[in-house]
């Protein structure tokens, strides 16, 4: 399997806009990323108790975002090692289903020098099969190389 390239700092430029990533949540991730964040809420698990509510079914717990958020940032390549993911920013607008086809699009936003670190800002924006925004995010890296 070929090694993804290295995304360097003098590489990312602002404004430069990666390729979509798309991906396609499950009831199955839904479940395992409540139990690894040890929430048991009934909205994530329960298909019955989730129907009653005002979403009409089960929803994808609002932090797996994170899954393909980063993800759309490393369509073209990774960070290289001895990065920090240093902040993290969420603004959640319509809850993910299971099932959902997400396509997130990522944007480098910003980025500069700040005692003697590279810091690289990035932007995302995740929507659904039927083109509504699920979440827009910011993320800010300190970048190694």
């Amino acid at each position: 399997m070929a090694e993804k390239k290295l995304l360097l700092y003098d590489d990312l430029e602002v404004g430069k806009r990666f390729k979509p990533f798309v991906y396609v949540l499950s009831q199955e991730t839904i479940r395992k990323y409540a139990e690894a964040v040890e929430d048991t809420n009934p909205l994530y698990l329960d298909e019955n108790y989730a129907a009653k509510s005002s979403f009409g079914g089960t929803i994808g717990h609002p932090t797996t975002a994170a899954i393909y958020s980063l993800s759309a940032i490393m369509t073209e390549g990774e960070m290289p090692p001895g990065g920090i993911h240093a902040k993290q920013y969420f603004e959640f607008r319509t809850p993910p289903r299971p099932a959902d086809i997400l396509t997130t699009t990522a944007t480098v936003a910003d980025k500069y020098i700040r005692r003697e670190r590279k810091y690289v800002v990035f932007e995302t924006n995740t929507v659904n099969q039927n083109g509504e925004t699920v979440v827009v995010g910011k993320m800010t890296a300190i970048w190694p190389q």
